[in-house]
This record gives structure tokens, sequence and C-alpha cells, in this order.
């Protein structure tokens, strides 16, 4: 599986390329270059998957088996969801009437971000650990994207994290969950004004080489939406 920018002018990549560089080259954002076709019979096998099943059904279409092995991809799913409260990860609620409600806040912060970016965080510890590297995210937050970034790779000794949060502008319980984490790789700056007035650092952390190559944990990057097509 191959991955094209959206400006279609920068040459294409796998997927740890895609993971680890942000935006493209020319300020595109990294798409896969041709989507999977799947069969009636197919998405009636994988109706019958949990959760963590269906999550590892669909990387395995974008994720190569000669960058990561199936069965470390097993692997690297089930640690990614090992914190979350409810055995299911995410629980369909039947009500009445034909109503249903999927339960989406089971992780370790309470918001749905946290089903996306222990899953990403996991692709990214495995390739450092592969390549012997060490990273540093930098992340501006409005709440719940920090405390989700900080709780996915906290204690990981391939990945610092900066956290840059608008200071009295969050709430009460997500300021709190980003300031008390006692790690030595978390970093949190908290900032006078909102959050767009924060942004302008961390949107240096994404700009293309030869300025500056970092992962980003921003929603618009594949590696966050890749895990998050199995909740939509």
């Amino acid at each position: 599986m191959w991955y094209v920018s959206t400006r279609g002018m920068a040459p294409r990549v796998n997927f740890e390329g895609a993971l680890f560089s942000g935006y493209a080259p020319d300020g595109g954002l990294y798409m896969p270059e041709e989507l999977p076709q799947l069969v009636g019979e197919t998405l009636r096998q994988w109706s019958g998957l949990s959760y963590a099943g269906l999550v590892k059904a669909l990387c395995s279409l974008f994720i190569g088996p000669e960058l990561i092995p199936k069965d470390d991809l097993n692997d690297l799913i089930d640690r990614a969801f090992s914190r979350f409260r409810h055995k299911e990860v995410v629980h369909l609620c039947r009500l009445r009437n034909g109503l249903n409600v999927l339960e989406l806040w089971h992780g370790v912060t309470y918001a749905f971000k946290d089903l996306s970016l222990c899953c990403t965080a996991q692709f990214l510890q495995y390739f450092l650990e592969k390549r012997k590297k060490h990273i540093t995210v930098v992340v501006g937050t409005s709440g719940d994207t920090g405390s989700a970034a900080i709780e996915s790779v906290q204690g990981a000794k391939n990945v610092d994290i900066i956290v840059l949060l608008p200071k009295g502008r969050c709430t009460k319980i997500q300021e709190l969950q980003m300031t008390t984490v006692l790690r030595e790789n978390v970093h949190v700056f908290g900032g006078v004004g909102h959050l767009k007035q924060h942004w302008s650092p961390n949107q240096l952390t994404i700009l293309p080489p030869p300025f500056l190559s970092f992962p980003s944990f921003l929603s618009c990057i594949w590696g966050w939406h890749m895990p998050w097509l199995s909740s939509e």
C-alpha cells in the first residue's frame, strides 16, 4: 500500500513514511493511493468481529505485512486498547424503539480521541524501537486531544510529548488530566489566550522537509484517521 499527497506533487511513501511525515513535502496530506474494494462476503464476516478485531482487519488493508507482520499488528492493537474500561472497547447500547447509542467514552480520558491516538502511538513506538530512534511530538490542544495524546505515549522511552494548552480555557478535568501526569517524557505548558494563538509553533512541527519533519497527532493526518475508520 502506497500513500500519495492530496496535492499530487510529492513522491509516494509507504505507511511508515506517511505516519512520520505529518504534511507531505508539497504541503498536502497523505492519503492511500488506492482504496481497497470490499465484497459483500467480507462485510458479512466482519459484522461478527469485536471492535478490536475490526480495527485489526481494517489496518491490515492499509499496512503491508512487510512493514508490520500480522502477528505484530494484532499485538499492537491489543496493547493499544488494553487500558480501556470496557471489555468491548466500544459498546453499542440498544435502547427502546430502535434507538442505539454507540459509547465512545471508555478510554482512559473519556474522550473519543482515545480510540485513534492509542493506536497511532503504538504504530509510532513500533517503528521507533525498530529503527532505534527517538522523536518529540508537539500538540496544541483545547482539551481532549492533549490529554488523549499524553495518555497514549506517557512512559514511552522513544517519544517525548510537548503539549500547549490555553490556560483557563479548558475544562477543569481536562486541565488536570494534562497537568498531573508525572512522567519524564511528558511536558505541558499553559499559555494565555485561545488555541489559535498557540497554534503557530505547533504548525511548525509539521512543516515539510527541509524545514522540520515530525509526526503529528492532528486529526487530519492519516495515522489518526485509519484506526478511526472502525468507529464511522
